[in-house]
This record gives structure tokens, sequence and C-alpha cells, in this order.
């Protein structure tokens, strides 16, 4: 008995051994070939979007995965395909994959790609000395930050864009807006403006409890930086992100900061600031 089965077993595991097989995904009552296929439909279905599955795409010999509100999604393709750059202008489309190269563990592969000519995305980062900056700061609820003190920073920023021309923003262009933007912060002091007691074209006056007592101050309003919330490093990243972000060309959809207080200590933010298409205008570095 045990040589017949294994007499019946050799040519199947010769034929998995040859990629005769295929792994499924359940979703529902159904299988899907990907995992990629089944996270979007539980995600489709969880919102309740309607969709149609296995499409056929009018004018090409190919079939979406997925037809979503007028848009054609493609799971696992190769964007590099001559028949997929055949979708470019008859309609909305977009490719999903999971790329085996990752950029840290808690990168989950995911990529969404537009089939625009040169719809991929690619990051560009600076890191220079000129983004350094000097400030002051005071955070009354904590022990040790309660009392007035200064930091040395430096800033590292990442640009999230669509390329034109081989380009996501030129160099030259990116630094000028960082160093401006850090060069605005230099040697000021940060504050909660909930603080402010009093200001006028000159000065600001601040006063507030912290955990040594009463705090009051007059500072001149040209070397002051009011802050939504507390003078915290994350929210000096979000100061610097915003006085970033809004000067960056359109094609650029996200922007990261690192911003550090002293050394090996800091915050990161990174947060999308445009959704539109690739622009037109080429940038030479």
């Amino acid at each position: 008995m045990k040589r017949d089965l294994m007499l019946e077993l050799v040519p199947k595991l010769k034929k998995l051994e040859e990629g005769g097989y295929a792994r499924g995904y359940r979703v529902g009552g159904s299988l899907v070939t990907t995992g990629t296929h089944q996270l979007l439909r539980m995600l489709l279905d969880s919102l309740s979007i309607p969709y149609r599955e296995d499409v056929p795409i009018k004018g090409t010999d190919l079939r979406a995965d997925f037809l979503v509100n007028g848009t054609w999604v493609l799971v696992e393709r190769n964007p590099s395909s001559e028949r997929l750059k055949e979708l470019v202008g008859k309609g909305k489309a977009v490719i999903i994959n999971r790329e085996s190269a990752r950029s840290d563990v808690f990168d989950s592969g995911l990529r969404v790609l537009g089939l625009e000519e040169e719809g991929r995305l690619q990051t560009i980062f600076l890191d220079d000395p000129s983004f350094n900056f000097d400030y002051a700061h005071i955070l009354p609820k904590t022990q040790k930050c309660s009392v007035m003190h200064g930091h040395t920073s430096s800033v590292l920023v990442e640009i999230v864009g669509r390329p034109i021309e081989g380009m996501v923003v030129d160099f030259g262009v990116a630094k000028k807006i960082v160093r401006d933007a850090v060069g605005d912060l230099d040697h000021k002091l940060f504050i909660n403006e909930k603080y402010v007691t009093r200001q006028d074209g000159r000065t600001v006056t601040l006063a507030f409890e912290t955990v040594h007592g009463r705090f009051k101050i007059e500072a001149p309003k040209a070397t002051t930086v009011l802050l939504t919330g507390e003078a915290t490093v994350e929210n000096l990243a979000r100061e610097v992100l915003a006085r970033i972000a809004n000067r960056m060309p359109d094609n650029v959809t996200a922007v990261g900061v690192y911003v550090y207080e002293g050394l090996n200590k800091g915050s990161h933010l990174l947060a999308q600031i445009h959704q539109g298409g690739v622009g037109t205008r080429r940038r030479k570095r």
C-alpha cells in the first residue's frame, strides 16, 4: 500500500516542481490568483464600492482585473509592457503591484502606478550643511525643557514626484527652497501661540506656568515663531514642511522632512501635497 501510494505521488510531485500548480487566495466563496487581488477586492467590498472584474479593455486585447468608477485597475502587471502603454489616452488606468524591493521592514511593497508616459513616482533627497539652523524653545510642562534653552538642528528633505524627462525637480531649485525656509527659522524663538498675552507690530508678550513657576517674557516679533502647538521637534518638523511644501512644483506629490534636535534624535514627517498629474515645465540641473 505504501509503495503504491509513493508511485502515485512521484509524478504529481514532479509536476509541482515543474510549476504545474497555482496558488489561490479565497475571498468570500471564490478564489483569486494574487494576495494583492484579494486585498483590493476585500477593500472595495468593505467600502461598498461597486466594481466589475475581468473587464475587456476596448481597443486592446487586454482585460482589466477591475473596473472601478470608470478606472481600469490592473493587478500585478509589468508597467513597461508595450501593450499597457497602448492604454495611454484611452482612459484612466492604474497598476497595483507588490514589489520585492522595499525600503524597510515597514514597507508593504505595494506600489500604485499611473500609466502616463512618465507616471512612476520617484524620490530624491537633499542633505546639505546649509540646512542647519539654531533655535531656542521652551516646553512648560516638562521637567528638563521647561527652562528656555537652544539646539543646533539639521534638516534632511525627501521629495516624491513624477519625473519630467527623468527629473523630479532640479536640485538647485529644491536646495534654494529648503535653504530659504531654514534660513527664516535660524536663531528664532519657537513657542506655542496660546501663550501670547499681547502683541503689536514689533513685540510679542508671552506668559505661562511651567513646572518651576510662572514665566513671562517680551520678545521681538521678528525673532519669534508662533506655533499652533508646543515647540516640540515634531511640531517643528510640521513648520519646516509647511514652508517647503507650498513652493514645490505641481509634479511633486509628497515631501518628507527629517528634523534633528541636536544629534541622534529628531522627527520625520511625510505629507502628500499635490494630487495632480505631471507638469509640463522641464527643470534642468
